[in-house]
């Protein structure tokens, strides 16, 4: 495996610079990644990807340098890796090493990454703001229940996507003062709260054209259990598992 003799090419001195200018390219097209296997690519394609990623996410910045660091041992530009899993190592030997300043350069390669497992680069047209894309109710019974809605908010775009969630008391018929903001770019899959799951659900049933909400189904499934608003934000869950499964 690559993965096990992998060297950084700047592992010890490894500087990002982050106020010079990189060298100019041209944009990459979306056609020209629209069939690249990250799992099993050249790095030509990685680093092609990757730019198209950087040029039209502004929240996917990172230098060449983060790039060129996750070459394995022994690269050859013609043969084809696993840059998936590379990358994925690079972060572990970062942290092994103690670079935090490369760990957290490709672990922004890493998030860009996950853009091509749920093809999120393909754009539908953006709705008005404060269409409602979701709803839900959570708590009861001796609770509070509270009904969460889920709407664009007026600082989204189709690049980048922003979902609001405002929280509406059954009980007192009042809105809280202050609706939830999630970008949902900025989401880490991995580990997100229940309420950017319920957000980023909305979000993707709004964009695949669903007739049912996914948070819906979660709620029912019992893989959460969700007894108020509270849970919301102290409940955790991992979106790579609903990506894989949609």
């Amino acid at each position: 495996m690559e993965t096990t003799d992998i060297l950084f090419r700047t592992h010890l001195n490894y500087q990002i610079e982050a106020n010079s200018d990189e060298e100019q390219v041209r944009r990459v097209t979306r056609d020209e990644i629209e069939n690249i296997d990250l799992h099993r690519c050249t790095f030509f394609d990685f680093k092609t990807f990757l730019t198209y990623i950087r040029d039209n996410y502004p929240d996917y910045y990172y230098s060449d340098a983060a790039i060129e660091a996750v070459k394995p041992t022994g690269f050859n530009e013609n043969e084809k890796y696993d840059f998936v899993s590379l990358t994925d190592y690079a972060k572990h030997t970062a942290i092994t090493i103690g670079n935090m300043t490369l760990f957290n350069e490709l672990q922004k390669l890493a998030s860009a990454i996950e853009l091509l497992n749920v093809k999120q680069y393909d754009f539908d047209p953006q709705p008005p703001v404060y269409e409602e894309l979701g709803s839900c109710v959570v708590g009861g019974a001796n609770i509070d229940a509270y009904k969460l809605t889920a709407y664009f908010h007026e600082s989204s775009t189709k690049e980048r996507p922003i979902v609001a969630v405002r929280s509406y008391s059954i009980s007192t018929k009042t809105y809280l003062l202050n609706p939830d903001i999630i970008d949902i770019y900025s989401i880490y899959k991995p580990n997100a709260t229940l309420m950017e799951t319920f957000a980023y659900m909305c979000y993707e049933d709004y964009r695949q054209h669903r007739p049912y909400q996914s948070f819906d189904n979660l709620l029912i499934s019992g893989l959460v259990d969700v007894e108020g608003l509270e849970d919301m934000y102290s409940i955790h869950y991992n979106l790579n598992a609903f990506d894989r499964q949609n």
